[in-house]
């Protein structure tokens, strides 16, 4: 074993096991938590203080879920009526239906990126994650010489 070896910090920081979901998500949220929990955990990107946006997570999705089976619900009835809604007086509006879904949309895409799972966000993780082992090795170099 090389003595000169530094250890720094605690070691990945990363769970090792998912947490049990709390007992105010519904049960298709628990699902969505357990599955995607699960997913981060595959790719060590579940941390403890990732818990809190994994609920948001878990919360968005199911509502997501159900909006989308609503519209569907309703569009099968009569096409269009998962989509807009008519009044008496001939106004109309998109439904509630689809305000829930674009609202948990847009929060699902503000999770997606704190877990570094679209794109860009993911390619920053990189970068960042590259650039702070590149800097571990150097240290470790410069401590072995």
């Amino acid at each position: 074993m090389n003595s000169k070896v530094v250890h720094i910090g605690k070691g990945k920081d990363t769970l090792q096991e998912i947490p049990k979901p709390p007992g105010y998500l519904s049960a298709s949220a628990k699902k969505h938590y357990l599955q995607m929990a699960k997913k981060l955990m595959k790719i060590e990107r579940l941390k403890e203080t990732f818990l809190p946006a994994l609920e948001i997570y878990a919360e968005a999705m199911a509502q997501f879920e159900f909006a989308v089976r609503e519209i569907k619900d309703k569009n099968r009835e009569e096409y269009g009526t998962g989509y807009i809604q008519v009044f008496r007086t001939g106004a109309a509006n998109v439904t509630a239906e689809v305000s829930l879904k674009n609202n948990a949309e847009a929060t699902l895409l503000k999770c997606f990126k704190q877990f570094g799972l679209d794109p860009r966000s993911e390619k920053e993780l990189k970068v960042e994650t590259n650039q702070l082992s590149f800097g571990f090795e150097e240290l470790a170099k410069s401590l072995n010489s």
